[in-house]
Order: C-alpha cells, then sequence, then structure tokens
C-alpha cells in the first residue's frame, strides 16, 4: 500500500536513519560536501516533520481524526489528506491506550492504514525520529497491549493481523501474508532484540 511519498513506515524510518549516518560521515570543507550537507539537513526537517505530523497517533489525534470534516481543499485544511472518518477500524478505539501512541503503518490520500507496525516504530525510536516524548509514548503503548503484541513469543510484527479475503487484496495472495504469519502479524525476533536495546 503507498502512501503520500510511497512508503509505509518502516522505509520512512530507515530512510530517515540513513540521511543521519550519511551526515555523520560528510566531509564538509569542500563546497561540494557543504552543499550535500544542506540537501541532506533539509530533507532531514522535512521528512521528520511529515512523519510527526501525519504518521503520528495517539488519543488526541485518534479522535481529531474522528471528526475531521471531508472535502477540505486548502492551505488551511485540517484533513490534509481527506480521511474518512469512518475508515477509522473498530478495533483501533479498543488499542489505543489513553497514554501512548504509535506511528501508523501508512498514509495516503482519503485513508490510512491505522495498523501497529514493530520494526518501523522501534527504528524510529532508534534514529530520532521519534520525538523523546513520542519515543515514550511508543513503550507505554507495548507496556499497555503486551498482551497482543507480545504475549507468550517474540514481538509480533504488525498489529492486528489483515484477516478473510482482506489479505489476498492487500498482500497479492502471498501464502506466507496469511493471518499470522511472515508480514501479516507474524512474530519477528529481530524486532524482540530492538525492543530489548530501546528498554535498556
Amino acid at each position: 500500500m503507498l502512501g503520500i511519498y510511497g512508503y509505509p513506515i518502516e522505509i520512512q524510518a530507515l530512510f530517515f536513519m540513513a540521511l543521519r549516518s550519511a551526515l555523520s560521515m560528510l566531509k564538509q570543507d569542500d563546497a561540494e560536501g557543504k552543499e550535500c550537507v544542506e540537501r541532506i539537513v533539509k530533507r532531514l526537517h522535512a521528512l521528520s516533520y511529515h512523519m510527526r505530523s501525519y504518521f503520528w497517533l495517539d488519543f488526541q489525534q485518534l479522535n481529531d481524526i474522528y471528526r475531521y470534516k471531508t472535502e477540505e481543499y486548502s492551505h488551511t485544511a485540517v484533513n490534509k489528506f481527506n480521511v474518512i472518518p469512518d475508515s477509522i477500524p473498530d478495533w483501533v478505539f479498543e488499542f489505543m491506550p489513553t497514554r501512548g501512541g504509535y506511528f501508523i503503518g501508512n498514509v495516503s490520500p482519503a485513508r490510512m492504514d491505522f495498523r501497529w507496525f514493530a520494526l518501523g516504530n522501534c527504528v524510529a525510536i532508534l534514529s530520532s525520529l521519534a520525538t523523546p516524548e513520542q519515543s515514550m509514548a511508543i513503550m507505554d503503548l507495548i507496556e499497555a497491549r503486551w498482551d497482543e503484541l507480545v504475549g507468550e513469543m517474540p514481538l509480533k510484527i504488525s498489529y492486528p493481523a489483515i484477516e478473510s479475503h482482506e489479505w489476498r487484496i492487500v498482500t497479492g495472495c502471498d501464502p506466507k501474508n496469511t493471518r499470522w504469519s511472515y508480514h501479516n502479524g507474524g512474530s519477528w525476533p529481530g524486532s524482540s532484540f530492538l525492543l530489548i536495546i530501546q528498554t535498556s
């Protein structure tokens, strides 16, 4: 599912981390290096603003989206992507604790992918894409929803799993993406390692 810039949270967070790494490795003592640094800094600011503003979901933001007006088309529009409030899945209201939040899977015109993706959220914390407040909110959400996200096994890569015929539409009928398999809610031990790093 493509977002406004074509990429879900995992790709955006990894790209942000790559830009920050490149910035620390560049020589800034010549004109070419300075120009490259300026371009990276500009991109980092734009990307962090976009992600922190439009991909972030907490209890307050969920309430705001629920009250969005549709068909707004100006630079002053609150509902920038014309998200239809009825597109909010029912499970989000039960999943979202009053204290906590996370970066949603993706944003596209008229629709948001509200699923939780462990890798994107963990990398957002490690790369400083998430603000300190957002980082704490992500960890608060994991703690509040421990049974759903971790339970008896390693951290689930996404939550909830896509069910029924929707998984065929979204994943292209790939058998490794059936409910609770691989990308569709499955557990990735590597993500648990990222969680351990963040909590220590």
